[in-house]
């Protein structure tokens, strides 16, 4: 799956890395991030009416939190760049 924390979000960070550059990489895979598990919570919420099973909605908590720190973490490192890109403006 294509969420950061998870081994498909590393890969989809790693490879848009290595085509737009760190910062994009960054942007991109946050979205993507947060798109996959608003699906995800979509097609979970359907599959828990049928089958009523407990497992799945404690994973897609588990998956809301790693998305969540994700996001704050996202939001730290634009600050960060944003830093940058003005110092280099400036000089």
């Amino acid at each position: 799956m294509p969420i950061y924390p998870l081994d498909g979000g590393r890969i989809l960070q790693e490879v848009i890395h290595i085509k737009k550059g760190k910062e994009e990489s960054y942007k991109i895979t946050n979205s993507v991030s947060k798109i996959t598990i608003i699906m995800l919570t979509i097609i979970e919420s359907i599959v828990i009416l049928y089958i009523h099973n407990i497992a799945f909605i404690i994973i897609l908590i588990y998956l809301w939190i790693l998305v969540i720190k994700n996001e704050k973490q996202y939001s730290i490192k634009m600050k960060i760049y944003e830093q940058i890109n003005k110092n280099i403006e400036g000089t």
